[in-house]
């Protein structure tokens, strides 16, 4: 395959590792345990590219900061930060909670009767929906390379069910506009079979791992499926320093 063929994940060893990069059209799914800086590697990924950066777990301000803190370029980079909405939804509906309590405590029985029986009920704050706002960007800018960081979030909100109808439905709008799809999620948190679900949906797997050596740590990254490409499959020791993700020794599975 050309140069033409494939985006750059923004690190050039894990490029060579998948043949190129990316191949355009396609879908990823990286995903990793607890302690092998999944986080941090996502940040790298999106510091390549014209893409769509869609955050759950962090928000636009603190994902930049870590960006500068490593010197990644964030100028091509258009965030759809669910995580502050979330977070100002989440504020708002305690604000307001504690607000009716102080009432409530400062307020005998009967007037708080009569203030109930005036006027019109009040109306129930309704948070957006978040996984329409995930099908609205994989329709419309799937031309681009898209991250969503993390489903953890979208598996834990919304039926298992309609987050995979989602995902693809807007896995065919990246193959038609040859974009890229960069799905990342914690293993072990959501069962074998949903991980398992996400992997076959997915036209690439990267799966991060670690391994305990005595008492020093060991890193490994594992390319685990590439569609149509077997020969691609192989491993690799990681780590990070100032400069952010590096690989090592890549290993071949034949």
């Amino acid at each position: 395959m050309s140069e033409k063929e494939f985006i750059s994940t923004g690190i050039p060893k894990l490029d060579e590792l998948l043949g190129g990069g990316i191949q355009k059209g396609s879908t990823m799914l990286l995903s990793g345990v607890p302690g092998s800086n999944i986080e941090l590697i996502t940040k790298q990924l999106a510091s390549a590219g014209d893409l769509i950066y869609v955050t759950t777990d962090e928000t636009k301000d603190e994902i930049l900061d870590t960006m500068q803190r490593f010197s990644w370029d964030s100028s091509n980079i258009t965030f759809e930060d669910i995580a502050h909405k979330h977070l100002q939804y989440v504020y708002e509906g305690e604000t307001k909670r504690v607000s009716i309590y102080e009432q409530r405590s400062r307020q005998k029985i009967k007037e708080l009767i009569k203030i109930g029986s005036e006027g019109l009920p009040p109306q129930k704050q309704v948070e957006e929906d978040y996984l329409a706002i995930i099908s609205d960007n994989l329709r419309s800018n799937s031309s681009k390379k898209i991250i969503i960081s993390t489903l953890d979030f979208f598996l834990s909100t919304y039926r298992v069910e309609d987050v995979l109808r989602v995902l693809k439905s807007g896995k065919v709008n990246i193959a038609e506009n040859k974009g890229a799809l960069i799905l990342i999620m914690t293993r072990g948190i959501y069962g074998e079979i949903v991980e398992r679900q996400l992997e076959i949906l997915a036209d690439s797997v990267i799966d991060l791992y670690v391994l305990q050596k005595g008492s020093s740590f060991e890193r490994i990254l594992s390319v685990k499926k590439i569609r149509n490409f077997a020969k691609k499959i192989g491993i690799a020791r990681y780590d990070i320093n100032d400069n952010g993700f590096i690989l090592e020794n890549i290993e071949r599975i034949l």
